[in-house]
C-alpha cells in the first residue's frame, strides 16, 4: 500500500519548540504548527486500550501516551502511543524517539500531516510505526524505515522485535474485550 503525500513546505517556519508547553494542542514541524484537535470516542476508547495491551508487554519498561518528542529546535511530535524511551522527567524528551511509536487515524485523519509525523519519527530513528485505522475496513498499517508499507488485517498479528516480547493480535489494539485475555 502505498500513501501519496504532499510535500512539506520548503521554508523552515517561524516556530520553536521552547514556545510550547506540556498540554498546548500542536505539534510542530521545521517550525510550522499542526494543531492537534482533540480525540473523537472511537479514537480515544482505542488509544486507552492499546496502551494497556504494548504497556503490559514483558520486555516494556516505559511507555505513554502524547509524549513529546522534541526532535529538533523546530520539530515537536507526540505519538499517540510511545513504547520505550520514555523517561520519568518533566519536559519533553530531547534526547531520542521511541522504538515503537502507535498513531490512531480516524475518518478525519490529515494524512499529509500524519505522512510528515511518521517520516520524521522514522528518519530520527523510530525503528517501528504502526498507524491503527479506525476506518473500514479496519486494520494497521506497519511502517519500517527503508521498506515498504506493510498492511495487517484485524486478524492479524504484530511484532515488533527488539522492542516487544509478545506478538500482537491486531484485534487487541481495536477491542477492549480482546485486549483483556
Amino acid at each position: 500500500m502505498s500513501m501519496e503525500r504532499k510535500p512539506r513546505p520548503a521554508e523552515v517556519g517561524p516556530f520553536k519548540v521552547e514556545q510550547l508547553r506540556p498540554g498546548d494542542r500542536y505539534e510542530l514541524s521545521q517550525g510550522h504548527a499542526f494543531y492537534c484537535a482533540p480525540t473523537g470516542a472511537d479514537g480515544a476508547r482505542r488509544v486507552g486500550t492499546g496502551f494497556t495491551v504494548l504497556d503490559t508487554d514483558p520486555a516494556v519498561n516505559e511507555a505513554g501516551v502524547d509524549t513529546g518528542y522534541a526532535l529538533d529546535a523546530g520539530t515537536l511530535r507526540a505519538p499517540d502511543i510511545a513504547v520505550g524511551h520514555v523517561p520519568d522527567r518533566p519536559g519533553w524528551v530531547t534526547d531520542g524517539v521511541p522504538p515503537l511509536a502507535v498513531e490512531y487515524a480516524g475518518q478525519c485523519q490529515d494524512e499529509t500531516a500524519l505522512g510528515t509525523k511518521i517520516d520524521e519519527l522514522l528518519a530520527r530513528g523510530t525503528r517501528y510505526l504502526w498507524v491503527i485505522r479506525l476506518t473500514e475496513p479496519r486494520h494497521v498499517e506497519i511502517h519500517e524505515p527503508g521498506q515498504l508499507v506493510r498492511t495487517v488485517g484485524l486478524d492479524g498479528v504484530l511484532e515488533a522485535p527488539g522492542v516487544l516480547q509478545n506478538p500482537v493480535p491486531v484485534r487487541t489494539l481495536f477491542e477492549r474485550e480482546a485486549a483483556h485475555q
